[in-house]
């Protein structure tokens, strides 16, 4: 049994998404889990199930003692240290910087000496970044700049902590008056409905914390006249206990007769209702993951900078409606968004996901995509399944999730390989071929790189060759291609030598160098692979067809 404690210092969402983690970790090691909030998201980790001890940083307090001209600066560190003495006391066996963000990694390395282990980034006596594995690299310094994440967070983080995933489990607490409640209510809902018992309760959340990734206000309106066209829907709208949202619920319900059923819930009364009803529709909002943790059925309607990539609905089967990714932006910026997605694009996808066979995929608006998740060997996949589809940006996707299979488990997931083929051959023949190349312009750079280097260890002369190399090496983490990966993961390792010598600096780079070649070969197995299943592929379309003449010809 290991006692661990989990820093977590974001928002509400990230802290109820912890719960995946801490599943995993208590599942069947019996491991003892704390966590570290912030404490106006300590009403968000007081739901969550197995947490041992829950502690709290009151940075408001913080603040108010440091802009404060009358106080110190040091009144600030000395409270801040005082909400820490308890975690510092004591011994742990790892700490896990969920936050993965400056303030935590200062944490991490205040307390290293309190744990054995820290587990993401964190700080060394001389202020270096420290990462322990290939998996905090990956997180820190590669999905930041990979512009379609081929890893979700959940899932690097289980990667990161050595630990694999455990679905089954309570993830979250909840409150048996509220239950109870809610599952009266919504059934006597149901029972009054033309459809009765058989009725299906579609809710919908009404707004998010960054007006960005709101659903626009007319859709919505024509959403809800949609769902109650259809007498087995009904349409709940949830809001938090807030007077903008409740302002903003009752200029909805006039606008609809004032027949709509409006449920105004906090964090923990609202995971009681989700556990009733049908379907969620929401923007990405902390309700979504809770849903998630209620094994609630979630279609996430996508916008504005949403990162759905990497931190999208988190469940089996799970629907994420977005514009085509192509024009999607991942940075939070003031330009508005323009969003393709229409009231009737998300009724479609909400009838899909309530039908039982899925054969009949929705038809969306052009430049709109359905994904779809499902659970492969790595974690949450998201798979696009109707509407207008970027075959060259999904093909690098899955391959990108291929070469990280490859580089860091040694075991290639062959169901991808086929996936791409699905999607289509000869823009996968043609990608594997570009690919291909800038693999031979990368190999090129290294041997280079590797010259000029043994040249500058006999002749110190040298060294601006090896400099000038090594950059234009470097610059291929520029190249949205499969390379970035490794090219990235190799800039980071070079940046983070720490030896005095110019001989030892050497070696280290030499070894870093024959690492990134290993990598590229790493690559080129990859798309020998798909290459083979490509030509697989074509020879049982070739065969299906001369079936099919034979069929028609008899």
């Amino acid at each position: 049994m290991k006692k661990i404690l989990i820093i977590n210092l974001r928002r509400l969402g990230d802290v109820f998404s912890t719960a995946h983690l801490i599943n995993s970790l208590t599942a069947n090691s019996g491991n003892q889990v704390s966590l570290l909030t912030y404490k106006e998201s300590s009403k968000a980790a007081e739901n969550l199930k197995n947490v041992s001890n829950l502690f709290e940083i009151d940075r408001k307090e913080l603040i108010t003692l440091k802009t404060n001209k009358l106080f110190s600066d040091g009144f600030a560190f000395e409270q801040l240290f005082n909400q820490l003495s308890s975690i510092k006391s004591q011994e742990w066996d790892q700490i896990i910087n969920y936050s993965n963000d400056v303030v935590g990694a200062y944490l991490c390395s205040y307390l290293k000496d309190s744990t054995k282990q820290v587990i993401g980034v964190h700080y060394n006596a001389q202020r270096n970044v420290v990462t322990q594995n290939d998996w905090e690299l990956l997180f820190n310094d590669v999905l930041p700049v990979v512009k379609y994440a081929p890893v979700h967070f959940v899932d690097c983080y289980h990667k990161m902590a050595g630990t694999n995933l455990v679905k089954d489990g309570t993830k979250i607490t909840t409150n048996p008056k509220y239950n109870e409640s809610a599952y009266n209510n919504i059934s006597a809902v149901k029972k009054a409905s033309e459809a009765g018992d058989n009725a299906k309760v579609i809710g919908i959340q009404l707004k998010t914390a960054d007006a960005s990734k709101d659903i626009p206000e007319q859709t919505l309106h024509e959403l809800i006249s949609l769902i109650r066209q259809n007498s087995e829907l009904i349409p709940f709208v949830l809001i938090a206990p807030t007077n903008d949202e409740r302002k903003m619920a009752a200029n909805f319900n006039e606008a609809h007769n004032g027949e709509l059923v409006v449920v105004e819930a906090d964090l923990l009364a609202v995971t009681s209702v989700l556990m009733n009803v049908d379907l969620l529709i929401t923007p990405d909002t902390a309700v979504k993951h809770i849903a998630d943790l209620t094994n609630t059925p979630v279609l996430e309607i996508s916008l504005g900078h949403a990162p759905f990539l990497k931190q999208g609905s988190y469940s089996e089967s799970a629907l994420i409606l977005t514009d085509v990714i192509s024009t999607r932006e991942f940075t939070k910026n003031n330009a508005p968004q323009r969003t393709n997605i229409s009231a009737h694009d998300i009724m479609a996808s909400v009838l899909y996901s309530l039908t039982k066979s899925k054969t009949i995929k929705p038809r969306l608006s052009p430049g709109v995509t359905l994904y779809q998740s499902s659970f492969d060997q790595m974690g949450i996949r998201y798979s696009p399944i109707a509407g207008t589809i970027d075959t060259q940006i999904e093909i690098h996707r899955l391959m990108s999730r291929q070469l990280i299979n490859t580089m860091f488990e040694q075991n290639p997931d062959h169901n991808i390989y086929r996936d791409v083929c699905n999607l289509d051959l000869n823009m996968a023949t043609e990608w594997t071929n570009h690919e291909k190349g800038i693999v031979t312009n990368v190999m090129k750079d290294i041997l280079g790189t590797l010259r000029s280097l043994l040249q500058c260890a006999e002749n110190r002369k040298s060294s601006r060759d090896f400099v000038m190399n090594l950059g234009k090496l470097i610059t291929h983490l520029e190249s949205e291609s499969l390379v970035q990966i490794p090219v990235s993961m190799f800039k980071s390792k070079i940046e983070s030598i720490n030896v005095k010598t110019f001989e030892e600096n050497a070696k280290e780079v030499e070894v870093l160098l024959y690492e990134l070649k290993s990598d590229m070969q790493k690559i080129l197995q990859c798309l020998k692979e798909l290459e083979i299943q490509i030509n697989a592929s074509k020879m049982e379309d070739m065969i299906t067809r001369n079936l099919e003449s034979t069929k028609t010809v008899g």
